[in-house]
């Protein structure tokens, strides 16, 4: 929980203050949290070990429970994701959009880590194991929201067609997930709730240290519903929630306004299509959806079909829209930038003389958009060297405005502050040399290496899910020798 809890601040931060050092408050309780959770999945399998009689047979035995090896493939994966997250920066430049290959392994070991968890408490019995199901439910639901994090903060990276859609996949994963690992017909409710306050949690924690704010999602009322229709199979209902997803979540982001990105109404209708297409899609994977004998070929193939189509979207440009990979500091000095209607105003005093300095643009990005206008440069002698610039047809919401530069031998530098409507934002920001970007063939290689990972964690989680739930019908365990310690 305070993993999820560091995900959003760890946004506000770069929202607001750009890149940082590492060991940011947000980084620190992010990791904490995944190592904590690391931890005692290492000590549930030291646990088993010795219930199975240590030895050579009872470590293989342990090592075959298929719920202890998802969720330490899962804290594995999680906390590699930041020393490759770094390595993929320093070989490709920026490329911060929450979307990128070591971005999403994050958030599915995350979600594995979760998942594996609450397969081997599934059955365990007691108030602390009924507590702990709940919690580790309300973790499910929450990294399967992480991926649109950005779009929830109002610092979109791509269209906003998507953030229903994906928002709706999200949620029927995790109402299939939840209804094999929770085997109270009301639980996934209660994991909302704790979803839900934990968001709103967030959400007051942000308002107190003055950063950026987040929405709080409407999991809630739609997993109510899932409850209601237990009786109904489950394909039916991951098609009846993914197109009521699109229908709910709009009004409440309309009453979240100020904090979160908005939907234009006319991309709604796609948005209800989609969101029923992924919730077929989930009870495909899943298992809950039989089009032909071969079905296992058809899950496969959409696997593979997911993997290639996400691979092809990432790997264009790399987004530069929000908390850019900030490079070597040249200069600083306080930047505003005042936003009035469609239009921005842009002044910067650097602390230095403007000698070898010269102006290029004013840039500013929001969801794929890049609009440019006038930069100009100035300085009397004696004085501070003051850049200006201005950029219009701006539409609502929060940019992000750049003042670029040129400096000796060519170098790019750049300024940035995020706007947004009718306000103006100031501070001392720094002028630095970003990154060069790059897409070489090796960047299409590692996206697709890390995709896959992410793709088969997906897939593992759904069937460990399905296959536990089979087993427990049947009055098995997956795990055999483990399953002492998880009912004991």
């Amino acid at each position: 929980m305070g993993a999820l809890v560091a995900t959003y601040w760890d946004d506000s931060w770069h929202t607001d203050k750009g890149r940082d050092e590492f060991a940011i408050p947000p980084h620190l309780l992010l990791y904490g949290g995944v190592l904590v959770a690391s931890l005692a999945v290492a000590a549930w399998g030291v646990l088993a070990w010795r219930s199975a009689g240590w030895g050579a047979g009872g470590l293989r035995r342990v090592l075959g429970d298929p719920a202890l090896q998802l969720a330490g493939m899962g804290g594995v994966v999680t906390l590699l994701s930041g020393p490759v997250d770094d390595a993929w920066h320093t070989a490709y430049g920026r490329d911060a959009v929450l979307w990128s290959p070591p971005h999403l392994a994050a958030v599915t070991g995350t979600l594995a880590l979760s998942v594996g968890l609450l397969a081997g408490l599934r059955d365990a019995r007691g108030r602390g194991a009924s507590t702990a199901r709940l919690f580790a439910s309300a973790g499910v639901i929450g990294a399967l929201q992480v991926p649109v994090l950005e779009y929830d903060s109002d610092v979109p990276q791509f269209s906003t067609l998507w953030f229903l859609p994906v928002a709706a996949l999200g949620l029927c994963v995790a109402a299939a997930l939840l209804d094999d690992l929770l085997p109270e017909r009301w639980a996934p409710v209660k994991a909302a709730a704790i979803y839900t306050a934990l968001r709103a949690g967030t959400v007051m924690l942000l308002a107190v240290l003055g950063f950026s704010l987040t929405t709080v999602p409407p999991v809630l009322p739609l997993l109510i519903l899932s409850s209601m229709m237990t009786s109904r199979p489950l394909a039916l209902r991951l098609a009846v929630i993914g197109t009521l997803s699109p229908l709910i979540w709009w009004p409440t982001l309309q009453a979240q306004a100020d904090v979160t990105t908005l939907v234009p109404a006319g991309q709604l209708p796609a948005a209800v299509v989609l969101g029923g297409a992924a919730g077929l899609l989930v009870a495909l994977i899943h298992g809950d959806l039989r089009i032909s004998p071969r079905t296992g070929a058809v899950k496969r193939v959409a696997a593979v079909g997911a993997v290639v189509a996400i691979t092809l979207a990432t790997n264009p440009d790399p987004a530069s829209a929000h908390d850019p990979g900030q490079g070597p500091q040249v200069a600083e000095g306080r930047l505003r930038v005042e936003r009035t209607g469609g239009s921005a105003l842009l002044t910067m005093a650097l602390v230095s003389p403007c000698d070898g300095v010269e102006a290029v643009r004013t840039v500013a990005r929001r969801a794929g958009q890049t609009k440019t206008g006038t930069l100009t440069i100035s300085s009397a002698p004696g004085s501070d060297c003051l850049v200006t610039g201005s950029v219009n047809d701006l539409g609502a919401g929060r940019w992000f405005v750049y003042a670029e530069l040129k400096g000796l031998d060519d170098q790019r530098l750049e300024a940035w502050l995020p706007a947004t409507d009718e306000a103006t934002t100031a501070g001392i920001r720094p002028l630095y040399a970003p990154p060069l970007a790059s897409v070489p063939a090796s960047r299409t290689v590692a996206a697709t290496a890390l995709l896959l990972v992410v793709a088969s964690l997906l897939i593992a989680c759904l069937r460990l899910a399905h296959r536990t739930s089979q087993m427990a019908v049947h009055g098995a365990v997956p795990g055999g020798p483990t399953s002492d310690i998880r009912t004991g």
